[in-house]
């Protein structure tokens, strides 16, 4: 009975540092951008609605006081009453006021709404172009594995300049290249010797019945 490889286990999160934080900081960089940028608007929007919100209460109570006390150089007590308790119901009208409220939450939607949006553009973005940098490779290199099952191996990988994985096409040539030289030298000698050498370099799998 064959015995069974033990299974790979990985145990170790970053493999390839250069390659790993390479695409952590492509990735984080803009991602902070976009955040401080929409950390910034929000700010901006929130800034806005309470300035615009403090400029109406003012002139309300402006208004209020203006109306409560006019024609009154020496009001009484009484008269301040009534203008404090008229300010009281013109706040109590405000807070209540829906069409102000739907306003502000239309507002802040429309900032969330369109950061978001952003976010999700930027991520579909540097997802397309990085994944493009990763899929032609894999692609390559699984086109080349099919040439190799169906016997030819002549065929080299090449990548462009931007794509990754350039270490690993540089191994799968070199891979190619050795085993298409033993090939051909275990195919040109007629020498049982020089055969024998040869085998000697290769590690094969032996089955086993039973």
């Amino acid at each position: 009975m064959a015995q069974q490889k033990p299974q790979f286990v990985r145990k170790h999160v970053f493999i390839n540092r250069k390659l790993q934080g390479q695409y952590m900081l492509t990735f984080l960089i803009p991602m902070l951008v976009m955040l401080v940028f929409w950390i910034g608007s929000l700010y901006i929007s929130a800034d806005k609605i309470v300035s615009t919100t403090l400029s109406l209460v003012k002139k309300d109570v402006e208004n209020s006081i203006a109306v409560g006390l006019q024609d009154n150089p020496d009001p009484t007590a009484e008269q301040y009453a009534m203008v404090i308790e008229g300010i009281r119901g013109d706040l109590r009208r405000f807070s209540n006021n829906r069409r102000y409220r739907a306003e502000i939450v239309s507002t802040l939607l429309w900032v969330f709404g369109i950061g978001l949006l952003l976010i999700i553009v930027q991520i579909g973005l540097l997802t397309v172009f990085f994944s493009h940098r990763i899929a032609g490779p894999i692609f390559r290199l699984e086109k080349a594995c099919h040439t190799i099952i169906d016997g030819d191996y002549t065929d080299e990988i090449r990548l462009r300049k931007r794509d990754e994985m350039k270490n690993l096409a540089g191994l799968f040539n070199e891979m190619i290249r050795k085993t298409n030289q033993r090939l051909k030298a275990l195919r040109d000698t007629d020498e049982g010797k020089k055969k024998e050498e040869i085998s000697k370099t290769l590690r094969l799998d032996v089955d086993s019945n039973g």
